[in-house]
């Protein structure tokens, strides 16, 4: 049974703002439109639904789930896509190229998106402004972490010197153990290193409070912070770099897409059901 695919538009249309409801009932007309009008459009594709259902394979079995019908269908989509992008590029005689086809699609994105241009002051500006809250950094501590050998309950004098904040070397000097610093870590840092629950007490302490125990298998943690850094979202100028080439992404992803978008007109796609 063979089945045609129908061209299902930018992604990036997600992004912006359109509802995937509205998205596929666009689709859907597209497609009808399409089947009627293209129908002796030379430029017939055939498309191995075994190849669709390999890939949708593979994704469901990284994931450890079953994908939805709006995965499968993405999928889909960039394989067609894909394969479009190999025949644009053997056209233009790119097959000497000793790479798999793959790797022609690629260079036919490359060729596609070629034109970018850089940003104005203006533009990059307002993408800033749109965009600021990705460029947010977590809140950070620096801390002295001191590790006593023993799990077991501290002694009086030693809890006393971790109350009146005790340097680490005093407290070394009555119990045994180590001390290094743990610079400039966040939240996620300490959680990945201790537990959220101690890595929510650490951030809320004062500054050279100690805070623990935390009990593993090297003895028990105690951590003191000696600088604080709050989250922040750094100004233009600190990071223009990055929100340039951010805007180059961007931008480059629509005009990419755009290309695209008149490749798919060019050709008749056919899924052949070769399962």
């Amino acid at each position: 049974m063979n089945t045609e695919q129908k061209h299902p538009g930018s992604p990036l249309r997600a992004v912006i703002g359109e509802p995937t409801l509205h998205f596929f009932l666009i689709a859907a007309v597209i497609f009808a439109l399409y089947a009627i009008t293209q129908g002796g459009n030379e430029n017939l594709l055939e498309i191995s639904q075994r190849e669709i259902d390999a890939r949708i394979f593979l994704q469901e079995l990284s994931r450890g789930e079953e994908l939805s019908a709006e995965q499968r269908q993405l999928i889909t989509s960039t394989y067609v896509e894909e394969q479009i992008l190999v025949q644009e590029a053997l056209s233009m005689g790119l097959d000497n190229d000793v790479r798999i086809h793959d790797m022609l699609a690629q260079k036919m994105r490359h060729v596609l998106s070629a034109n970018v241009i850089q940003p104005s002051a203006e533009e990059l500006a307002e993408f800033y402004r749109r965009n600021s809250p990705r460029y947010e950094t977590m809140a950070m501590v620096t801390a002295d972490e001191v590790v006593f050998n023993s799990t077991e309950p501290l002694a009086a004098e030693v809890m006393a010197l971790l109350q009146s904040q005790a340097e680490p070397d005093v407290l070394l000097a009555v119990e045994a153990g180590t001390v290094s610093v743990l610079p400039r870590v966040n939240p996620v840092d300490l959680s990945n290193i201790f537990e959220d629950e101690f890595s929510q007490n650490v951030f809320a302490a004062s500054i050279n409070q100690w805070i623990g125990p935390f009990v593993s298998n090297r003895g028990q943690h105690w951590l003191r912070v000696t600088q604080k850094a709050a989250a922040r979202i750094p100004p233009l100028d600190e990071i223009i770099d990055r929100v340039r080439l951010d805007w180059i992404g961007v931008e480059e992803e629509l005009l990419l897409q755009q290309e695209i978008d008149k490749l798919w007109e060019r050709y008749s796609i056919v899924i052949i059901d070769d399962v």
